[in-house]
């Protein structure tokens, strides 16, 4: 285990992993602490290092050593199901400075070599507090997220931007034509974001709309958390 900006303790996994842990503990309702371990959901000293970052973005709650998942992660999973990956992008960017500062960095860099995205990054966090900063070792984790969700392409020791994967997810999760995307159907919060095409039965759909959207949705969550717990 290791921290990042002595803060949020990030573990060294992939984000099918996350998935996995998240998936078991919303079909059983709750778990404890040792049966995830013993089931090879959760590894690392006390909570376990999974439990507690989950725990920190607001996806679990911990009570006598149990797990129980949150409305944040059903809705989480209800969104994985439908764009994959890329739902938790905004999740992160709101959760997560290093990751927020990570994507606004590749964003405006569009390629750059390891080195380059390590320093840059640091010299962000140092900008925000003196004592800001992410080893190697949490940068190359946050590194294999951001590639988990598509925000990146990772070839040797260059990284290349790919821009937004929630806009591309949705884009592709339809049908697009002229460049246009159109689905059958959008929930509630995203009918802002969408325009009935009749009488085809469809709708077309503002990708980059959709993607601000669901991170507003996931800041409200978040924030609705902290506040339940401060």
């Amino acid at each position: 285990m290791f921290h990042v900006q002595r803060s949020i303790p990030f573990p060294p996994i992939r984000l099918d992993r996350l998935v996995r842990y998240l998936q078991a503990v919303v079909q059983r309702g709750s778990a404890s602490l040792e049966e995830l371990k013993e089931d090879g959901l959760d590894f690392g000293k006390g909570k376990g290092d999974i439990t507690r970052f989950l725990e920190r973005l607001g996806l679990v709650a911990v009570s006598d050593k149990n797990v129980a998942p949150t409305k944040l992660a059903y809705e989480l999973l209800s969104i994985y199901r439908s764009i994959g990956p890329a739902a938790f992008h905004p999740l992160l960017s709101s959760a997560l400075v290093q990751y927020r500062l990570l994507a606004e960095l590749v964003e405006a860099m569009g390629a750059a070599t390891l080195e380059e995205l390590h320093d840059a990054l640091n010299k962000r966090l140092a900008e925000i507090t003196p004592s800001g900063w992410i080893n190697n070792v949490a940068f190359k984790s946050l590194l294999a997220i951001a590639v988990d969700v598509g925000l990146v392409r990772k070839e040797g020791r260059r990284v290349e931007y790919l821009g937004d994967p929630v806009a591309r997810a949705f884009a592709g999760n339809g049908s697009v034509i002229g460049g246009v995307a159109y689905m059958e159907d959008v929930p509630e919060w995203l009918r802002a974001c969408s325009k009935p095409q009749r009488p085809l039965g469809i709708v077309q759909l503002d990708p980059e709309c959709a993607s601000r959207a669901l991170e507003r949705r996931f800041s409200v969550e978040i924030n609705m958390g902290d506040l339940s717990h401060g």
